[in-house]
């Protein structure tokens, strides 16, 4: 199934309804994304919490050393028990410059994911004219999986399939006007009909209380032989590896900072991107969308 960032990369193309960041906007943008990373970093470490860059962060300090040139955000893992122990120490060591959005927290978030917003700054997204959120960096928990193949199969699938309604709701939850940039192309708006549609039917449970949900069973599995990100690009199946593939973290620089990235990236990146060292072709860069950017000096 294609991710819904897939259909907005072609819709963009068709729209004006994007907010394009200027360069100097984008390498505030940056600026603003790294000095987080640096301040959540030093928290990490001083707490002994494992934190490692994810995702395309991964790629880009493998391929460019820094931020993908044409990319604007900044990804983070951490195994389930360090991002628990964050969640803990979030309020007294880091509540005054940020805020946390995270499920099973006391808020209500935001997402199936951990988010930290910078104060004082707008990121304003395409799902929802009423949400205004900062300037945000993404930590993923890494779970742990179960070592019998069967039962890893099964949890997978478990989880996968959760986390299409858990998504299709907050889609169907947070409906925007301009959403009807779907009606562009039929195939888009079949698509963004048949996801609200299974969010209306599990609607009732409400999105925050999924999220929850979701977040509780992805973590209580106890093998320890592989791990997956059930919130990544792949999903729970496509992001199944050996925990030897995380672990232990290795050292790198991104934008002149050190950082930490899998022990293994070269098998993390391939199992994501393929032949990860291949420039993509300007229409199948992956862009971000915007209505709304205030980035605080």
């Amino acid at each position: 199934m294609k991710r819904t960032s897939d259909y907005l990369n072609e819709i963009a193309r068709q729209s004006d309804l994007f907010y394009e960041l200027t360069d100097e906007e984008r390498d505030a943008l940056k600026k603003c994304l790294l000095s987080i990373y640096i301040d959540v970093k030093s928290i990490c470490d001083k707490y002994g919490l494992t934190l490692m860059l994810g995702g395309g962060s991964v790629l880009g300090t493998v391929r460019h050393k820094g931020f993908i040139p044409w990319d604007d955000d900044l990804d983070m893992m951490m195994p389930r028990e360090d991002y628990d122990k964050l969640k803990e120490v979030f309020e007294k060591e880091l509540s005054d410059k940020y805020n946390l959005s995270v499920p099973r927290y006391k808020n209500e978030s935001n997402s199936l994911f951990m988010q930290i917003s910078k104060k004082r700054t707008i990121l304003k997204g395409l799902w929802d004219d009423s949400i205004i959120s900062g300037v945000l960096v993404d930590i993923y928990p890494i779970e742990k999986m179960p070592n019998f193949v069967l039962c890893r199969f099964l949890k997978c699938i478990a989880l996968d399939i959760f986390r299409i309604i858990v998504l299709s709701v907050a889609e169907y939850k947070l409906r925007s006007k301009r959403l009807s940039v779907y009606s562009v192309k039929r195939k888009y708006l079949i698509y963004y009909n048949l996801r609200c549609l299974i969010g209306f039917v599990f609607s009732f449970i409400g999105k925050s209380r999924l999220y929850d949900l979701f977040d509780r069973f992805a973590s209580n599995s106890r093998g320890m032989k592989y791990c997956t990100i059930p919130t990544g690009r792949k999903m729970s199946r496509g992001e199944c590896l050996t925990r030897s593939t995380f672990f232990p973290v290795v050292d790198a620089s991104f934008e002149n900072v050190n950082v930490d990235i899998p022990y293994d990236s070269d098998t993390y990146l391939r199992n994501l991107y393929g032949d990860y060292m291949q420039i993509p072709s300007i229409e199948k860069r992956e862009r971000h969308f915007y209505t709304c950017v205030k980035i605080e000096e």
